[in-house]
């Protein structure tokens, strides 16, 4: 009867112990990813189509973020696409491709003011012109596309503007507009 007895005790114990090592590990994993955005802008192209197109996003305090300023206060370049070449890596299981061409700024934080959105062909490397170019800015929270625009980049070094979008205090987007602005020209990147 002692033998039982203390067989269920060690069982009841393990089980308490289990639960309480999975309950831990799992509050680990989700504080690890948290990940903290109020805007996306995404810019995508075709797979297919070995090409660079840069992203520069310009917030009301006139910082930018592009290829060579990837992180500006409060805005970062998460990914700059520059075609095929970083598309493939070697794994002991053999090669791994990436096939999407994506570029991806987020804003952390709200800052008052215009922000504005402008795409740039940078190198059209062997691929055929024109280049269909998607471009779309979402809210995060709450969820709301602020801006989507479908575009074509006809010759290299092609500069277009999106659109702009302009936030209150409280972070909401209170109007979008659509002007010619030359953000390469406005900072001088070339000379960067």
């Amino acid at each position: 009867l002692d033998l039982l007895f203390n067989m269920l005790l060690a069982f009841v114990a393990l089980f308490v112990l289990s639960f309480a090592l999975i309950q831990t590990q799992s509050n680990k994993n989700n504080n690890n990813a948290e990940v903290k955005a109020e805007f996306l802008v995404t810019v995508t192209w075709s797979g297919e189509i070995d090409a660079d197109v840069d992203t520069y996003v310009e917030d009301p305090l006139g910082n930018l973020v592009f290829f060579r300023a990837r992180e500006v206060q409060l805005m970062n370049l998460e990914r700059d696409d520059v075609g095929f070449a970083n598309d493939v890596i070697q794994t002991s299981s053999g090669p791994v491709k990436y096939k999407e061409n994506i570029e991806v700024v987020t804003i952390r934080s709200s800052v008052p003011g215009e922000y504005s959105v402008n795409i740039h062909l940078y190198n059209s490397k062997i691929s055929k012109l024109p280049i269909t170019v998607k471009v779309k800015v979402d809210k995060i929270n709450p969820y709301s596309t602020v801006l989507f625009k479908e575009v074509q980049l006809e010759e290299d070094g092609q500069e277009m503007s999106i659109g702009h979008f302009e936030l209150d205090k409280k972070g909401k987007v209170i109007s979008t507009s659509e002007y010619e602005q030359s953000l390469i020209k406005k900072h001088s990147v070339e000379n960067l």
